[in-house]
């Protein structure tokens, strides 16, 4: 994370929707003390209104823990700068003068957003509802963070997505895509709180295939949105007993030829479009690079740069079908989910900034970088 915020624009007040959920905790964890924004509002579901946050938030770790056991689930801790937090219900967030709104509602409650958009706010939202309009913006923010300043509602898209971009993004670049083959292997906090029957994840690999769940859709359809010029995407997507951080295989075929891994693992190591931008949350290598046999590994290799670097490693020339192969793991709930959103409002709020249709205190955004 950046730590050249010595001094800091004047926050701005936002409100979190469904930040009783998986997402919406570590969005609740991850603005503590940020520089550029102050969470006053936080909104949950209709059952939990008027309830302190530390008491949902804690049955929520514990009801994980209980069902997939200690030995797997680590709860997150309530931060203490949110002890007096009660849940708020929805009507205070809509009527506040809070202009900015983190979501991380499902897909059925998204009406709500609909309702924050008509009310003038503006909504970064790692909601799948209207992920895929054209009046909604999907932006990876090194990717494709032009977009974001075009719409009022900024989502980000599925947590293995968010990796995948970031590696595909500088690998087409340099070489050009034509196939790529993913194979995903996800922890459970990818559901959320939702729990899963012990028999189909403990001990076990769960291929989602034909599943309620729409991962593999999702990763095709928004690699296609992300990316202008279109490529083939092949994915399977599985579910495994991890509590935190995807494992992804990449298999590619690229339009020029590569000349070998040690090219390819200095174009990934070399790609930083937000360097020295003085966003809080960008890491300083959004690829890092990970030569261990053996890595990367979700335990291991999801925490670079706090969750918001995705680790590279097994970079190969050497096969038979494809051109290049590679694997990266992805902190899912961070750099997939909240804080993807939050590095996108960081970005919009730059652009904001340099287009002048914001004002803050000029010597304090110089210190942090956007001036």
């Amino acid at each position: 994370m950046n730590k050249n915020n010595h001094y800091h624009p004047q926050r701005i007040k936002v409100g979190l929707i469904g930040a009783t959920g998986m997402v919406g905790r570590r969005l609740a964890q991850l603005l503590a003390n940020h520089p550029w924004f102050e969470a006053v509002i936080f909104v949950g579901s209709d059952s939990s209104t008027g309830m302190p946050y530390r008491m949902v938030w804690e049955k929520k770790e514990k009801m994980l823990q209980d069902h997939y056991g200690v030995h797997l689930w680590k709860p997150l801790p309530f931060p203490d700068f949110l002890e007096d937090v009660t849940i708020a219900p929805f009507d205070d967030l809509l009527n506040s003068d809070v202009s900015v709104v983190f979501s991380s509602l499902p897909d059925r409650a998204g009406i709500l957003e609909a309702r924050l958009l008509e009310s003038g706010k503006t909504v970064f939202s790692n909601s799948p509802y209207r992920r895929f309009d054209e009046d909604a913006t999907l932006a990876v923010t090194e990717v494709n963070g032009n977009e974001i300043g075009k719409h009022s509602l900024i989502k980000n898209p599925n947590c293995v997505t968010s990796g995948l971009c970031l590696v595909l993004a500088p690998i087409l670049e340099r070489y050009g895509l034509k196939e790529v083959v993913v194979s995903t292997y996800q922890s459970l906090s990818g559901r959320g709180d939702a729990l899963y029957d012990s028999d189909l994840v403990v001990g076990n690999i769960y291929p989602l295939f034909h599943s309620q769940e729409q991962t593999e859709n999702y990763i095709r359809r928004e690699v296609g949105r992300i990316f202008p010029n279109p490529f083939a995407v092949s994915v399977t997507s599985n579910r495994v007993y991890v509590q935190e951080g995807h494992y992804v295989e990449v298999r590619i075929k690229a339009k020029k030829p590569i000349r070998n891994s040690d090219d390819v693992c200095e174009v990934l190591s070399q790609f930083s479009p937000l360097k020295d931008s003085g966003l809080p949350l960008s890491p300083k290598q959004p690829l890092v690079l990970v030569h261990e046999k053996g890595r990367p590994r979700p335990i291991q290799d999801s925490d670079h740069f706090g969750g918001m670097a995705v680790a590279v490693g097994n970079v190969s020339t050497d096969d038979e079908v494809f051109d290049l192969r590679l694997s990266y793991v992805v902190n899912n709930v961070v750099r997939g989910a909240a804080g993807g959103a939050i590095l996108n409002s960081e970005l919009w709020l730059h652009q904001k900034i340099l287009a002048g249709s914001m004002l803050l205190d000029p010597t304090s955004v110089k210190a942090v970088g956007v001036l």
